[in-house]
């Protein structure tokens, strides 16, 4: 029990830089944020850097992923060695990208909170929808970064296992699944099956001072990525255990 957390916090050490410059940099957002709120017409134009800042997250736990990951394939036998399961190396990964882009987003969202506080008086109109909005945006960005480091790891693991066998080639190889799979499953969201078996469980969000039409959602579109996300990390965790060479 003790292996996991040792892990855990040898990937923090392998990303903390990179995360403590984001956190620097978020502060950097507010601060051109207050730029903003005195140079724009606009009071919420001055939360557009925040917005941006947010949105940009989706990049988060995979690039963080990558670092850890590109930390480890220059040591590869040492980290395979290691008398874990691939899945367990490769979910503390996974759990120290979530628990950076957590803090990240929680420390964005207070310093927008600090920024509002001055304005409310020009935004009040805007308070309750702004709040909603954000509390739906987090988790949809977090999980939408959990599904790109995700494939980040199955690119990874395939280059791993085809550099030794096919040599420079490999990297073509990578690329051309990556375009293959990434356009065969934007075909599929376009059939009928798909629409079959995601819309379901229709749930309608409504932000009226925001946006004049509801952001439509499906429980089944939740289900099918959450499916499609375990069944790639299994494929990468056995790709490690099994054709990876150290």
């Amino acid at each position: 029990m003790r292996q996991w957390p040792a892990m855990f916090i040898k990937d923090f050490k392998l990303t903390r830089t990179v995360f403590f410059i984001g956190l620097v940099m978020n502060v950097w957002i507010a601060i051109l944020t207050l730029y903003m709120g005195r140079v724009a017409d606009d009071s919420l134009l001055m939360f557009v850097p925040i917005a941006i800042a947010v949105a940009i997250h989706v990049a988060y736990v995979p690039i963080m992923v990558f670092i850890s990951l590109k930390s480890e394939g220059n040591h590869l036998p040492l980290w395979l060695s290691n008398p874990q399961p691939a899945f367990k190396l490769l979910l503390s990964k996974i759990a120290n990208g979530l628990m950076m882009i957590v803090i990240s987003l929680a420390f964005l969202f207070a310093l927008s909170g600090l920024l509002i506080v001055p304005k409310f008086n020009l935004i009040e109109p805007y308070w309750t929808d702004t709040w909603r909005v954000g509390l739906f945006i987090f988790p949809h960005i977090i999980w939408i970064s959990i599904q790109l480091s995700v494939w980040a790891m199955v690119i990874w693991a395939l280059y791993q296992c085809l550099k030794l066998k096919i040599g420079r080639w490999s990297r073509v190889a990578v690329v051309g699944v990556t375009i293959l799979s990434g356009g065969g499953d934007a075909l599929f969201k376009t059939t009928k099956l798909y629409r079959l078996v995601t819309e379901w469980g229709g749930i309608a969000y409504k932000f009226p001072a925001i946006l004049s039409d509801p952001i439509q959602t499906y429980a089944g579109e939740y289900v099918y990525d959450f499916m499609i996300v375990v069944g790639l990390f299994i494929l990468t965790a056995w790709l490690v255990d099994n054709k990876v060479e150290g």
